[in-house]
């Protein structure tokens, strides 16, 4: 099953994963928290890695939307654990924080997005869960073709 996670800015989408991915046996995927200084940082699931994002200033390697600047090499570790884990199929849950208006430009972790969603299988006993602000659902689904999959809030994860 694919499931949409979504919620507003700033809602506790994300602080709701980091509750709710122990109580999984096999949770992985990546998810982008907020670190002291209320920056975006990588963090990934199964290794417990955390890997800068967000970065105050923009510079030749960086990509940015509105007045945030994010790291091109994060994401291309982003993308790659994402691919690698889903390649191995050895999970309960993948899941994918966020996307959102980078990915909608084929940006950010739209790489990784898009080979999952195209060579994700329903009848699998394995699922998909994508974070998603409320406001961007509709183009996300659209953008990805995504045929079938529940939507859930915060308070309501599987």
């Amino acid at each position: 099953m694919i499931y949409i996670l979504a919620g507003d800015i700033r809602s506790g989408k994300t602080s709701a994963l980091k509750e709710w991915v122990p109580t999984w046996d096999s949770v992985k995927g990546i998810l982008c928290p907020d670190d002291e200084e209320e920056r975006k940082y990588l963090h990934n699931i199964e290794t417990e890695e955390r890997f800068p994002l967000e970065v105050a200033e923009k510079s030749d390697n960086t990509i940015s939307v509105g007045r945030f600047h994010f790291l091109e090499d994060s994401f291309k570790i982003a993308n790659y654990i994402l691919i690698k884990t889903f390649d191995e199929y050895d999970f309960e849950f993948l899941v994918l924080d966020e996307l959102g208006k980078l990915e909608l430009k084929e940006e950010g972790v739209h790489h990784a997005a898009k080979y999952i969603i195209d060579n994700y299988e329903s009848n699998d006993d394995k699922n998909l869960l994508l974070v998603v602000r409320t406001n961007l659902v509709k183009d996300i689904i659209a953008h990805y073709d995504i045929k079938s999959f529940q939507i859930v809030a915060s308070e309501m994860l599987p």
